[in-house]
């Protein structure tokens, strides 16, 4: 009589493959940490250009005077922890910052998009760059604030 060829796997056999794949996946996932620092900083910086944003084209009362407050609606940010923090329409966090808390004071843009260190005199426009540094465990990422144009940028570090 003639054998009959095998012309497949066994039960045994795919049960130990799929074992085997799902252990170097567990083993690889667990490898891939999320950077907080990196993603924090991106937050920020994008949080900072919302609120040049919306400054553009604002007209703020009283610019120039001493009694100038800052508009924290339109066209200034508070660089604390607790005021970066997002929070989504009914109240819950919609992102949580991991870094410390920077408290780097508050950042107002003017009508042309110029940055201002807490309200609209001009004795405030930003002279030179402004840097913000952010740490979480250890590491440091820095956002650069830049004068006259008031572009936020995180420099390779």
């Amino acid at each position: 009589m003639k054998e009959q060829q095998r012309s497949g796997f066994t039960l045994t056999e795919l049960i130990f493959i799929v074992v085997i794949i799902g252990i170097l996946a567990g083993v690889a996932g667990s490898s891939f940490k999320e950077n907080y620092l990196m993603n924090d900083a991106q937050f920020i910086a994008a949080k900072i250009r919302q609120a040049q944003y919306k400054g553009i084209g604002y007209e703020h009362n009283g610019f120039g005077t001493e009694n100038a407050a800052p508009d924290y609606a339109n066209g200034c940010i508070e660089l604390t922890k607790a005021a970066l923090q997002s929070y989504a329409s009914d109240g819950e966090i919609a992102y949580l910052l991991h870094i410390d808390d920077p408290d780097a004071g508050t950042l107002c843009f003017d009508a042309k998009g110029r940055p201002h260190e807490g309200d609209f005199t001009s004795a405030t426009l930003l002279s030179a760059k402004k840097m913000i540094s952010l740490t979480y465990n250890g590491e440091t990422k820095s956002i650069s604030i830049l004068p006259q144009s008031g572009f936020a940028i995180m420099p390779c570090n």
